[in-house]
Protein backbone atom coordinates (compact mmCIF):
# COMPACT_ATOMS: atom_id res chain seq x y z
CA UNK A 1 0.00 0.00 0.00
CA UNK A 2 1.34 3.34 -1.00
CA UNK A 3 2.45 5.32 2.26
CA UNK A 4 1.26 8.34 1.23
CA UNK A 5 -2.36 6.92 1.22
CA UNK A 6 -1.26 5.42 4.92
CA UNK A 7 -0.57 9.11 6.19
CA UNK A 8 -4.02 10.58 4.54
CA UNK A 9 -5.93 7.34 6.29
CA UNK A 10 -4.56 7.67 9.34
CA UNK A 11 -5.17 11.72 9.18
CA UNK A 12 -8.80 10.98 8.41
CA UNK A 13 -8.94 8.17 11.78
CA UNK A 14 -6.99 10.33 13.81
CA UNK A 15 -9.93 13.29 13.43
CA UNK A 16 -12.43 11.27 13.31
CA UNK A 17 -11.06 9.93 16.90
CA UNK A 18 -10.47 13.72 17.99
CA UNK A 19 -14.24 14.36 17.16
CA UNK A 20 -15.52 11.38 18.89
CA UNK A 21 -13.15 12.43 22.08
CA UNK A 22 -14.91 16.06 21.83
CA UNK A 23 -18.06 15.05 21.97
CA UNK A 24 -17.55 11.78 24.28
CA UNK A 25 -18.78 14.30 27.16
CA UNK A 26 -21.91 15.56 25.76
CA UNK A 27 -22.74 11.98 24.50
CA UNK A 28 -21.89 10.13 27.78
CA UNK A 29 -24.44 12.76 29.61
CA UNK A 30 -27.47 11.64 27.71
CA UNK A 31 -30.42 11.12 30.00
CA UNK A 32 -33.44 11.34 27.91
CA UNK A 33 -34.60 9.77 24.65
CA UNK A 34 -33.96 12.94 22.93
CA UNK A 35 -30.68 13.29 23.78
CA UNK A 36 -29.60 9.88 23.05
CA UNK A 37 -30.91 9.97 19.68
CA UNK A 38 -28.79 13.21 18.97
CA UNK A 39 -26.09 11.61 20.23
CA UNK A 40 -26.38 8.49 18.03
CA UNK A 41 -27.29 10.59 14.80
CA UNK A 42 -23.59 12.82 15.74
CA UNK A 43 -21.72 9.80 15.55
CA UNK A 44 -22.90 8.47 12.70
CA UNK A 45 -22.74 11.49 10.94
CA UNK A 46 -19.20 11.56 11.95
CA UNK A 47 -18.93 7.95 10.84
CA UNK A 48 -20.47 8.96 7.64
CA UNK A 49 -17.56 11.85 7.62
CA UNK A 50 -14.21 9.65 7.87
CA UNK A 51 -15.77 6.61 5.61
CA UNK A 52 -15.96 9.55 2.90
CA UNK A 53 -12.32 11.29 3.99
CA UNK A 54 -10.98 7.59 3.44
CA UNK A 55 -12.90 6.96 0.47
CA UNK A 56 -11.64 10.18 -0.97
CA UNK A 57 -7.63 9.55 -0.28
CA UNK A 58 -8.29 5.91 -2.04
CA UNK A 59 -9.84 7.73 -5.49
CA UNK A 60 -7.00 10.50 -4.92
CA UNK A 61 -4.38 7.04 -5.35
CA UNK A 62 -6.25 5.50 -8.05
CA UNK A 63 -6.47 8.79 -9.84
CA UNK A 64 -2.62 9.18 -9.56
CA UNK A 65 -2.03 5.96 -10.68
CA UNK A 66 -0.59 6.57 -13.81
CA UNK A 67 -0.99 3.36 -15.75
CA UNK A 68 -4.11 3.69 -15.11
CA UNK A 69 -4.63 7.23 -16.20
CA UNK A 70 -3.05 5.53 -19.90
CA UNK A 71 -5.27 2.73 -19.77
CA UNK A 72 -8.31 5.14 -19.56
CA UNK A 73 -6.67 7.82 -22.37
CA UNK A 74 -6.28 4.58 -24.77
CA UNK A 75 -9.86 3.87 -23.97
CA UNK A 76 -11.44 6.69 -24.73
CA UNK A 77 -9.22 7.21 -28.35
CA UNK A 78 -10.44 3.72 -29.18
CA UNK A 79 -14.04 5.16 -29.83
CA UNK A 80 -13.81 8.28 -30.93
CA UNK A 81 -11.31 10.79 -31.55
CA UNK A 82 -10.77 13.20 -28.42
CA UNK A 83 -8.15 15.97 -27.75
CA UNK A 84 -6.65 16.36 -24.25
CA UNK A 85 -7.28 19.24 -22.13
CA UNK A 86 -4.57 18.48 -19.49
CA UNK A 87 -5.52 18.23 -15.99
CA UNK A 88 -8.52 20.18 -14.67
CA UNK A 89 -10.60 20.81 -11.56
CA UNK A 90 -13.76 19.16 -10.57
CA UNK A 91 -16.56 18.04 -7.61
CA UNK A 92 -17.13 14.22 -6.76
CA UNK A 93 -19.76 13.75 -4.30
CA UNK A 94 -19.61 10.41 -2.35
CA UNK A 95 -22.13 7.98 -0.28
CA UNK A 96 -22.15 9.26 2.56
CA UNK A 97 -23.48 13.51 0.97
CA UNK A 98 -19.89 14.88 1.38
CA UNK A 99 -17.72 16.36 -1.66
CA UNK A 100 -14.36 16.34 -2.63
CA UNK A 101 -12.19 18.85 -4.93
CA UNK A 102 -10.89 16.45 -7.92
CA UNK A 103 -7.72 17.20 -10.01
CA UNK A 104 -8.03 14.48 -13.70
CA UNK A 105 -7.89 14.45 -17.22
CA UNK A 106 -10.27 16.17 -19.25
CA UNK A 107 -10.78 15.35 -23.15
CA UNK A 108 -13.26 17.51 -25.44
CA UNK A 109 -13.90 15.71 -28.90
CA UNK A 110 -11.77 16.93 -31.76
CA UNK A 111 -13.34 19.51 -33.62
CA UNK A 112 -12.56 20.95 -37.33
CA UNK A 113 -12.34 24.80 -37.14
CA UNK A 114 -11.47 27.67 -34.46
CA UNK A 115 -14.68 28.80 -34.12
CA UNK A 116 -16.28 26.02 -33.77
CA UNK A 117 -18.55 26.15 -30.74
CA UNK A 118 -18.83 23.33 -27.97
CA UNK A 119 -22.00 22.02 -26.47
CA UNK A 120 -21.87 21.88 -22.88
CA UNK A 121 -21.73 18.45 -21.44
CA UNK A 122 -19.36 16.90 -24.33
CA UNK A 123 -16.55 16.69 -22.82
CA UNK A 124 -15.10 12.69 -20.78
CA UNK A 125 -13.64 12.72 -17.81
CA UNK A 126 -12.13 8.84 -19.18
CA UNK A 127 -10.42 7.97 -14.98
CA UNK A 128 -13.49 9.21 -13.67
CA UNK A 129 -16.11 7.16 -16.00
CA UNK A 130 -14.07 4.37 -15.76
CA UNK A 131 -15.17 4.19 -11.94
CA UNK A 132 -18.49 4.65 -12.61
CA UNK A 133 -18.19 8.21 -11.44
CA UNK A 134 -20.57 10.62 -13.63
CA UNK A 135 -22.63 13.72 -12.94
CA UNK A 136 -20.19 14.82 -9.96
CA UNK A 137 -21.64 11.74 -8.20
CA UNK A 138 -19.76 7.85 -7.08
CA UNK A 139 -21.73 4.81 -8.23
CA UNK A 140 -22.73 4.30 -4.83
CA UNK A 141 -24.50 7.93 -4.46
CA UNK A 142 -25.84 7.46 -8.10
CA UNK A 143 -27.09 3.92 -7.24
CA UNK A 144 -28.76 4.71 -3.54
CA UNK A 145 -30.27 8.17 -4.83
CA UNK A 146 -31.99 6.62 -7.76
CA UNK A 147 -33.25 3.53 -5.55
CA UNK A 148 -35.04 5.91 -2.83
CA UNK A 149 -36.66 7.99 -5.16
CA UNK A 150 -37.57 5.53 -7.38
CA UNK A 151 -39.05 3.48 -4.13
CA UNK A 152 -40.88 6.30 -2.64
CA UNK A 153 -44.37 7.56 -3.31
CA UNK A 154 -42.93 10.74 -4.32
CA UNK A 155 -40.24 12.82 -5.11
CA UNK A 156 -40.47 14.70 -1.67
CA UNK A 157 -40.95 11.99 0.21
CA UNK A 158 -37.66 10.42 -1.15
CA UNK A 159 -35.84 13.18 -0.40
CA UNK A 160 -36.30 13.88 2.81
CA UNK A 161 -35.41 10.53 3.27
CA UNK A 162 -32.16 10.96 1.85
CA UNK A 163 -31.42 13.66 4.14
CA UNK A 164 -32.13 11.98 6.98
CA UNK A 165 -29.37 9.18 5.71
CA UNK A 166 -26.96 12.82 5.35
CA UNK A 167 -27.42 12.73 1.67
CA UNK A 168 -28.50 16.20 1.01
CA UNK A 169 -27.73 17.35 -2.63
CA UNK A 170 -30.37 19.56 -2.98
CA UNK A 171 -34.18 19.56 -4.72
CA UNK A 172 -32.51 20.38 -8.00
CA UNK A 173 -29.27 18.14 -7.99
CA UNK A 174 -31.05 15.47 -6.54
CA UNK A 175 -33.97 15.10 -9.23
CA UNK A 176 -31.38 15.62 -12.29
CA UNK A 177 -29.06 12.54 -10.79
CA UNK A 178 -32.42 10.80 -10.85
CA UNK A 179 -33.95 11.74 -13.87
CA UNK A 180 -30.34 11.20 -15.84
CA UNK A 181 -29.88 7.57 -14.40
CA UNK A 182 -33.15 6.84 -14.68
CA UNK A 183 -33.14 7.31 -18.06
CA UNK A 184 -29.74 5.56 -18.72
CA UNK A 185 -30.97 2.71 -17.31
CA UNK A 186 -34.38 2.84 -20.13
CA UNK A 187 -32.22 3.76 -22.81
CA UNK A 188 -30.04 1.34 -22.02
CA UNK A 189 -32.54 -1.56 -22.03
CA UNK A 190 -34.79 -0.10 -25.35
CA UNK A 191 -31.21 -0.48 -27.52
CA UNK A 192 -31.07 -4.21 -25.93
CA UNK A 193 -34.57 -4.74 -27.14
CA UNK A 194 -33.86 -3.77 -30.31
CA UNK A 195 -30.45 -5.98 -30.59
CA UNK A 196 -32.47 -9.07 -29.31
CA UNK A 197 -35.39 -8.31 -31.71
CA UNK A 198 -33.59 -8.23 -34.56
CA UNK A 199 -30.84 -11.10 -33.64
CA UNK A 200 -33.74 -13.36 -34.15
CA UNK A 201 -33.14 -17.04 -33.22
CA UNK A 202 -29.61 -16.00 -33.24
CA UNK A 203 -30.22 -14.61 -30.11
CA UNK A 204 -31.89 -17.70 -28.59
CA UNK A 205 -29.52 -18.35 -25.29
CA UNK A 206 -28.69 -22.24 -24.86
CA UNK A 207 -28.85 -23.91 -21.58
CA UNK A 208 -29.98 -20.46 -19.99
CA UNK A 209 -31.77 -20.20 -16.58
CA UNK A 210 -35.19 -22.09 -18.07
CA UNK A 211 -33.82 -25.01 -19.65
CA UNK A 212 -35.97 -27.61 -17.69
CA UNK A 213 -38.64 -25.44 -16.03
CA UNK A 214 -41.99 -24.85 -15.99
CA UNK A 215 -42.40 -21.09 -16.36
CA UNK A 216 -45.28 -18.39 -15.88
CA UNK A 217 -45.12 -15.15 -18.11
CA UNK A 218 -48.09 -12.61 -17.43
CA UNK A 219 -48.78 -9.42 -18.80
CA UNK A 220 -51.06 -6.83 -17.97
CA UNK A 221 -51.64 -2.86 -17.82
CA UNK A 222 -52.43 -0.22 -15.26
CA UNK A 223 -53.58 3.45 -15.69
CA UNK A 224 -51.85 6.79 -14.93
CA UNK A 225 -51.90 10.66 -15.94
CA UNK A 226 -49.84 11.66 -18.75
CA UNK A 227 -48.63 15.31 -18.33
CA UNK A 228 -48.99 16.65 -22.02
CA UNK A 229 -48.22 20.49 -22.60
CA UNK A 230 -50.41 22.38 -24.37
CA UNK A 231 -49.23 25.12 -26.99
CA UNK A 232 -49.53 28.82 -26.12
CA UNK A 233 -48.30 31.48 -24.15
CA UNK A 234 -46.63 30.79 -20.79
CA UNK A 235 -48.19 31.07 -17.60
CA UNK A 236 -47.24 33.66 -15.09
CA UNK A 237 -44.90 30.83 -13.47
CA UNK A 238 -43.06 30.27 -16.20
CA UNK A 239 -45.05 26.92 -17.63
CA UNK A 240 -47.15 26.01 -20.34
CA UNK A 241 -50.79 24.77 -19.74
CA UNK A 242 -51.40 21.10 -20.05
CA UNK A 243 -54.14 18.38 -20.47
CA UNK A 244 -53.67 14.69 -18.26
CA UNK A 245 -55.41 11.81 -20.97
CA UNK A 246 -55.03 8.36 -19.05
CA UNK A 247 -52.45 6.25 -20.58
CA UNK A 248 -51.72 2.34 -19.79
CA UNK A 249 -48.51 1.79 -18.67
CA UNK A 250 -48.13 -2.12 -19.42
CA UNK A 251 -45.94 -4.47 -17.08
CA UNK A 252 -44.08 -8.05 -17.82
CA UNK A 253 -43.57 -11.05 -14.91
CA UNK A 254 -41.56 -14.25 -15.65
CA UNK A 255 -40.97 -16.68 -13.20
CA UNK A 256 -40.56 -19.95 -12.47
CA UNK A 257 -42.95 -22.82 -10.78
CA UNK A 258 -42.59 -25.35 -8.23
CA UNK A 259 -43.73 -29.17 -8.49
CA UNK A 260 -46.67 -27.62 -6.76
CA UNK A 261 -47.54 -25.06 -9.22
CA UNK A 262 -46.62 -22.01 -7.20
CA UNK A 263 -43.64 -19.58 -7.12
CA UNK A 264 -40.36 -21.35 -6.90
CA UNK A 265 -38.57 -19.08 -3.92
CA UNK A 266 -35.12 -19.87 -5.43
CA UNK A 267 -35.44 -17.77 -8.08
CA UNK A 268 -35.90 -14.30 -8.54
CA UNK A 269 -38.51 -13.17 -11.30
CA UNK A 270 -38.08 -10.65 -13.96
CA UNK A 271 -39.93 -7.86 -13.52
CA UNK A 272 -40.49 -4.64 -16.42
CA UNK A 273 -42.74 -2.50 -18.02
CA UNK A 274 -43.27 0.35 -20.53
CA UNK A 275 -45.26 3.17 -21.66
CA UNK A 276 -45.23 2.17 -25.09
CA UNK A 277 -48.47 0.30 -27.29
CA UNK A 278 -49.11 -3.16 -27.43
CA UNK A 279 -46.42 -4.05 -29.87
CA UNK A 280 -43.84 -2.76 -27.60
CA UNK A 281 -44.43 -4.57 -24.62
CA UNK A 282 -44.50 -7.94 -26.86
CA UNK A 283 -41.06 -7.12 -28.28
CA UNK A 284 -39.87 -6.62 -25.06
CA UNK A 285 -41.30 -10.42 -23.96
CA UNK A 286 -39.72 -11.57 -27.06
CA UNK A 287 -36.45 -10.11 -25.90
CA UNK A 288 -35.95 -11.83 -22.44
CA UNK A 289 -38.09 -14.59 -23.31
CA UNK A 290 -35.26 -15.19 -25.73
CA UNK A 291 -32.16 -13.88 -23.87
CA UNK A 292 -33.56 -16.21 -21.00
CA UNK A 293 -33.39 -19.42 -23.01
CA UNK A 294 -37.09 -20.40 -23.01
CA UNK A 295 -37.43 -22.47 -26.20
CA UNK A 296 -35.66 -25.34 -23.62
CA UNK A 297 -38.16 -24.54 -20.97
CA UNK A 298 -40.15 -27.77 -19.86
CA UNK A 299 -43.76 -25.85 -20.14
CA UNK A 300 -44.81 -22.37 -20.28
CA UNK A 301 -48.15 -20.86 -18.43
CA UNK A 302 -49.37 -17.93 -19.80
CA UNK A 303 -51.80 -16.35 -18.11
CA UNK A 304 -53.95 -13.22 -18.79
CA UNK A 305 -57.17 -11.17 -18.77
CA UNK A 306 -59.42 -11.71 -21.49
CA UNK A 307 -58.12 -8.67 -23.51
CA UNK A 308 -57.95 -8.96 -27.00
CA UNK A 309 -54.62 -7.03 -27.41
CA UNK A 310 -52.73 -9.66 -25.72
CA UNK A 311 -53.82 -12.96 -27.16
CA UNK A 312 -53.91 -11.74 -30.75
CA UNK A 313 -50.47 -11.65 -29.91
CA UNK A 314 -49.02 -14.66 -28.39
CA UNK A 315 -48.83 -17.15 -31.94
CA UNK A 316 -46.32 -15.14 -33.18
CA UNK A 317 -44.28 -14.67 -29.84
CA UNK A 318 -43.79 -18.32 -29.63
CA UNK A 319 -42.77 -18.63 -32.91
CA UNK A 320 -40.17 -16.12 -32.43
CA UNK A 321 -38.67 -17.40 -29.27
CA UNK A 322 -38.49 -20.84 -30.76
CA UNK A 323 -41.33 -22.52 -27.99
CA UNK A 324 -42.94 -25.27 -29.89
CA UNK A 325 -46.94 -25.01 -29.13
CA UNK A 326 -47.55 -27.84 -27.38
CA UNK A 327 -45.33 -26.70 -24.53
CA UNK A 328 -47.66 -23.76 -24.18
CA UNK A 329 -50.71 -23.53 -22.16
CA UNK A 330 -52.82 -20.44 -22.48
CA UNK A 331 -55.02 -19.56 -19.40
CA UNK A 332 -57.43 -16.80 -18.67
CA UNK A 333 -57.21 -15.23 -15.24
CA UNK A 334 -60.15 -17.05 -13.13
CA UNK A 335 -60.67 -14.02 -11.09
CA UNK A 336 -60.99 -11.97 -14.41
CA UNK A 337 -63.78 -15.03 -15.75
CA UNK A 338 -65.89 -14.67 -12.84
CA UNK A 339 -65.58 -10.76 -12.73
CA UNK A 340 -67.43 -11.12 -16.29
CA UNK A 341 -70.24 -13.53 -15.05
CA UNK A 342 -70.99 -10.99 -12.48
CA UNK A 343 -70.99 -8.31 -15.07
CA UNK A 344 -73.56 -10.43 -17.06
CA UNK A 345 -75.81 -10.40 -14.14
CA UNK A 346 -75.77 -7.01 -14.05
CA UNK A 347 -76.84 -6.09 -17.37
CA UNK A 348 -80.18 -7.70 -15.97
CA UNK A 349 -80.42 -5.70 -13.25
CA UNK A 350 -81.56 -8.41 -10.82
CA UNK A 351 -81.97 -8.33 -7.01
CA UNK A 352 -78.58 -8.80 -4.93
CA UNK A 353 -79.94 -12.53 -4.29
CA UNK A 354 -80.94 -13.44 -7.54
CA UNK A 355 -77.81 -12.13 -9.03
CA UNK A 356 -75.41 -13.88 -6.22
CA UNK A 357 -77.48 -16.91 -6.99
CA UNK A 358 -76.84 -16.85 -10.89
CA UNK A 359 -73.45 -16.15 -10.51
CA UNK A 360 -72.87 -19.46 -7.91
CA UNK A 361 -74.35 -21.38 -10.17
CA UNK A 362 -72.43 -20.66 -13.51
CA UNK A 363 -69.18 -20.30 -11.79
CA UNK A 364 -69.62 -23.64 -10.57
CA UNK A 365 -70.13 -24.54 -13.99
CA UNK A 366 -66.95 -23.01 -15.26
CA UNK A 367 -65.10 -24.21 -12.10
CA UNK A 368 -65.15 -27.29 -13.76
CA UNK A 369 -64.31 -26.45 -17.08
CA UNK A 370 -67.51 -26.76 -18.50
CA UNK A 371 -67.56 -23.60 -20.65
CA UNK A 372 -69.76 -24.76 -23.12
CA UNK A 373 -72.56 -24.87 -20.07
CA UNK A 374 -71.48 -21.58 -19.57
CA UNK A 375 -72.11 -19.84 -22.52
CA UNK A 376 -75.57 -21.39 -22.66
CA UNK A 377 -76.43 -19.79 -19.56
CA UNK A 378 -75.42 -16.86 -20.92
CA UNK A 379 -77.24 -17.07 -24.27
CA UNK A 380 -80.44 -17.80 -22.21
CA UNK A 381 -80.33 -14.04 -20.89
CA UNK A 382 -79.74 -12.73 -24.43
CA UNK A 383 -83.65 -11.53 -24.57
CA UNK A 384 -85.06 -8.19 -25.16
CA UNK A 385 -82.81 -4.85 -24.41
CA UNK A 386 -80.11 -6.40 -22.29
CA UNK A 387 -79.66 -8.81 -25.59
CA UNK A 388 -76.98 -7.19 -27.04
CA UNK A 389 -74.94 -6.14 -23.25
CA UNK A 390 -75.48 -10.26 -22.25
CA UNK A 391 -73.71 -11.67 -26.00
CA UNK A 392 -70.57 -9.06 -26.04
CA UNK A 393 -69.91 -11.01 -22.34
CA UNK A 394 -70.77 -14.38 -24.35
CA UNK A 395 -68.62 -13.82 -27.00
CA UNK A 396 -65.71 -13.14 -24.48
CA UNK A 397 -66.16 -17.10 -23.21
CA UNK A 398 -66.27 -18.54 -26.26
CA UNK A 399 -63.48 -16.73 -28.32
CA UNK A 400 -61.30 -17.71 -24.55
CA UNK A 401 -63.17 -21.65 -24.44
CA UNK A 402 -59.90 -23.51 -24.95
CA UNK A 403 -58.02 -20.84 -22.21
CA UNK A 404 -60.49 -21.62 -19.46
CA UNK A 405 -60.30 -25.76 -18.51
CA UNK A 406 -59.61 -24.69 -14.95
CA UNK A 407 -60.50 -28.40 -14.06
CA UNK A 408 -57.42 -29.66 -16.42
CA UNK A 409 -55.11 -27.10 -14.54
CA UNK A 410 -55.65 -27.69 -10.94
CA UNK A 411 -55.67 -31.84 -12.19
CA UNK A 412 -51.99 -30.60 -13.31
CA UNK A 413 -51.17 -28.14 -10.21
CA UNK A 414 -50.68 -25.35 -12.29
CA UNK A 415 -52.13 -21.63 -11.76
CA UNK A 416 -55.48 -20.43 -12.36
CA UNK A 417 -55.16 -16.87 -11.78
CA UNK A 418 -52.05 -14.17 -12.27
CA UNK A 419 -51.94 -12.90 -8.93
CA UNK A 420 -48.52 -12.36 -9.30
CA UNK A 421 -49.56 -9.64 -12.31
CA UNK A 422 -52.02 -8.08 -10.48
CA UNK A 423 -49.41 -7.54 -7.76
CA UNK A 424 -46.50 -6.72 -10.03
CA UNK A 425 -48.99 -4.23 -11.66
CA UNK A 426 -50.24 -2.84 -7.70
CA UNK A 427 -46.08 -2.38 -6.44
CA UNK A 428 -44.36 -0.89 -9.54
CA UNK A 429 -47.09 1.20 -11.27
CA UNK A 430 -49.92 2.09 -9.20
CA UNK A 431 -48.58 2.95 -5.74
CA UNK A 432 -46.01 5.28 -7.58
CA UNK A 433 -47.55 6.12 -11.27
CA UNK A 434 -51.13 6.61 -10.43
CA UNK A 435 -51.20 8.42 -7.27
CA UNK A 436 -53.97 11.20 -7.17
CA UNK A 437 -52.44 14.50 -8.51
CA UNK A 438 -49.74 13.05 -10.53
CA UNK A 439 -49.08 13.27 -14.01
CA UNK A 440 -45.98 12.31 -16.27
CA UNK A 441 -43.83 13.11 -19.34
CA UNK A 442 -43.96 10.12 -20.61
CA UNK A 443 -39.69 9.59 -20.68
CA UNK A 444 -39.78 10.13 -16.93
CA UNK A 445 -42.78 7.61 -16.47
CA UNK A 446 -40.92 5.09 -18.76
CA UNK A 447 -37.48 5.80 -16.64
CA UNK A 448 -39.22 5.02 -13.22
CA UNK A 449 -41.58 1.81 -14.43
CA UNK A 450 -37.88 0.69 -15.44
CA UNK A 451 -36.52 1.11 -12.22
CA UNK A 452 -39.27 0.00 -10.10
CA UNK A 453 -39.52 -3.14 -11.97
CA UNK A 454 -36.14 -4.25 -11.40
CA UNK A 455 -36.28 -3.14 -7.72
CA UNK A 456 -39.95 -5.01 -6.42
CA UNK A 457 -38.38 -8.04 -8.65
CA UNK A 458 -35.33 -8.12 -6.65
CA UNK A 459 -32.90 -7.05 -9.04
CA UNK A 460 -31.63 -3.72 -7.77
CA UNK A 461 -27.88 -4.43 -7.24
CA UNK A 462 -28.09 -5.48 -10.60
CA UNK A 463 -29.13 -3.36 -12.72
CA UNK A 464 -26.76 -0.28 -10.98
CA UNK A 465 -23.71 -2.22 -12.03
CA UNK A 466 -25.43 -2.86 -15.86
CA UNK A 467 -25.86 0.50 -15.64
CA UNK A 468 -22.91 2.03 -14.38
CA UNK A 469 -20.65 -0.67 -17.11
CA UNK A 470 -22.68 -0.59 -19.91
CA UNK A 471 -22.55 3.62 -20.19
CA UNK A 472 -18.46 3.02 -20.47
CA UNK A 473 -18.09 3.61 -23.65
CA UNK A 474 -14.87 0.90 -23.98
CA UNK A 475 -15.73 -1.57 -21.31
CA UNK A 476 -16.95 -4.94 -22.03
CA UNK A 477 -20.57 -4.79 -21.29
CA UNK A 478 -21.55 -7.41 -18.65
CA UNK A 479 -24.89 -9.14 -19.20
CA UNK A 480 -28.10 -7.56 -19.37
CA UNK A 481 -29.84 -10.04 -17.51
CA UNK A 482 -29.82 -10.01 -13.60
CA UNK A 483 -28.73 -13.96 -12.15
CA UNK A 484 -32.21 -15.69 -11.39
CA UNK A 485 -31.18 -18.33 -9.50
CA UNK A 486 -30.08 -18.99 -5.70
CA UNK A 487 -31.94 -16.03 -4.59
CA UNK A 488 -33.69 -17.37 -1.14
Amino acid sequence: MPKTLLVEIDASIAQFRKTVIGSMQCWAGARTPQAFSAAEQQAHSAARKVADDIVAAVLHEILGDIAFQAQCLAGAHSIGAYKSKGFKDTIVTLLGGNSYPIRTQYLLPATKGRRARRRPGVGLWPCLVALGIWWQSSPALAGETARQIADSCSFRDGLEALKRRGIDLGYKRTLALYQRFSQRTAEQRDAWVDKMVNAGSTGWAESGPLRGKTVLVSTDGGRCRERRPKRGRRLANGHHRYSTPWREPKEIVIYVLDDEGRPDRQWLPIYDGTMGDCDDIFFMLWAYLSALGVHEAKQVIFVADGAKWIWHRTFWLWAAVGLAPEKVVEVVDWYHAVETLHAVAKACRWGDSRRKAWVRKVQGYLYKGDVERVVAEIEALAIGRRAKAVLEHRDYFQRNARRMRYQVLRAQKLPMGSGAMESAVRRVINLKLKSPGKFWLLVNAEATLHLRSYLKAGHWDHLVSRTLDWAIPWSNQVSFLPELSNAV
